[in-house]
């Protein structure tokens, strides 16, 4: 999986997916147009994945989930905040972390979600 953009401990601004930042010991932040994955971890333990929104997606409805290199899932709730922190606390050899955000495009039941963007994916070691 191609990443976009890698910079640690980042300042984001969202709005054209740009990161620009001083690097901080411990964090990969990865941006698409529409929102940021900043994981936090040392020696592959992972501590959490900050799912920030841009401005494109910043009023809208929708989800987060992340993805882990052990094939299991997170999904944040449905909702309209900035951000969303998914504590992981989880040990790795090694892999991807990637986020997805899916906005609500048609509510009803069922509701119909739709992606935003490509997966943003950070690596393990983050060191």
């Amino acid at each position: 999986m191609k990443r976009a953009v890698t910079v640690l401990a980042a300042t984001v601004c969202a709005s054209t997916g740009i990161v620009v930042g001083t690097a901080a010991a411990d964090v990969e932040t990865v941006c698409n147009a529409y929102y940021c994955n900043s994981t936090k971890g040392k020696n592959g333990t992972i501590e959490r994945v900050d799912a920030l929104r841009g401005d494109l997606i910043l009023n809208t409805t929708g989800f987060f989930e992340v993805f882990l290199p052990d094939g299991s899932k997170l999904t944040g709730p449905t909702n309209r905040e900035r951000n969303h922190l998914f504590y992981i606390n989880k040990t790795f050899r090694s892999g991807l972390i990637c986020l997805r955000y899916f906005e609500l495009i048609k509510p009803g039941r069922p509701p119909v979600f739709q992606e935003q963007g490509k997966a943003t994916c950070t690596s393990i070691p983050i060191d």
